[in-house]
């Protein structure tokens, strides 16, 4: 009967425990925004090679450079925790796997796909100790072209950065005690979320300044393709 009754408490414990917790990273969640990305924050924080994009003439090169640029910007060597709304979030190791384009929505520019793979330490409000994961997911930017009244060149424009909500995979490991195991299974939803608002606060300010230093003639001639359907419509 003793077993029985302590057991009892425990399991009220684990669950009015659980329940705080839930309550807490739902708060902080709900407390996340997209940053907008400033480009004078990322050139003076960031070493990033733009000569190699400013020369790049084919989309192939632009590509291959764009990979460069991004694997090479330390995004993934973060020695600290990042804060962001009462979530702490340090990348260990983060790859961008490819640059995918295919035709916007509306017919006029290009979405750029990169499948992004990285395992990650976060903090939890009320937990107090990191927990490992493994997170893939897609972010899109698209970009359209328009020609420089004074000029005659052709200019990139840069639109939204956002992360596909459809594409979140999320991996918890290292799991050792059993309340953060149970919190982190009734929270995994809302990680999903809390972790792509932070990803596009670090991965989208460095994509826009790199993609901002392209050759116009780079992106138009890649629509002028995909429109003609030379090429698949994701390459």
């Amino acid at each position: 009967m003793f077993r029985l009754g302590g057991l009892v408490v425990l399991c009220g414990l684990l669950i009015g425990t659980s329940e705080s917790l839930l309550q807490e990273v739902g708060n902080a969640v709900n407390n996340l925004n997209v940053l907008n990305p400033s480009s004078g924050d990322v050139s003076q924080s960031l070493n990033l090679n733009v000569e190699s994009l400013q020369q790049a003439t084919s989309w192939s090169s632009a590509k291959d450079n764009l990979l460069e640029t991004l694997n090479t910007a330390n995004l993934g060597n973060s020695k600290s925790f990042l804060s962001f709304g009462g979530l702490q979030l340090r990348i260990n190791n983060l790859r961008v796997l490819d640059i995918q384009a295919g035709l916007s929505s509306s017919g006029k520019g290009v979405d750029l796909k990169l499948p992004l793979a990285l395992d990650a330490s976060v903090i939890l409000p009320g937990i107090g100790s990191a927990v490992d994961v493994a997170v893939s997911l897609d972010l899109i930017n698209s970009v359209t072209v328009q020609t420089n009244a004074q000029t005659g060149l052709p200019e990139i424009t840069i639109g939204k950065c956002s992360s596909n909500s459809d594409k979140i995979s999320i991996s918890l490991l290292g799991r050792r005690l059993a309340i953060i195991n149970t919190v982190l299974d009734a929270v995994s939803g809302l990680l999903k979320n809390a972790v792509s608002v932070l990803l596009q606060n670090i991965v989208c300010p460095v994509l826009q300044y790199a993609l901002s230093h392209l050759n116009g003639n780079v992106i138009q001639g890649l629509l002028s393709n995909i429109s003609a359907a030379q090429l698949p419509i994701s390459l």
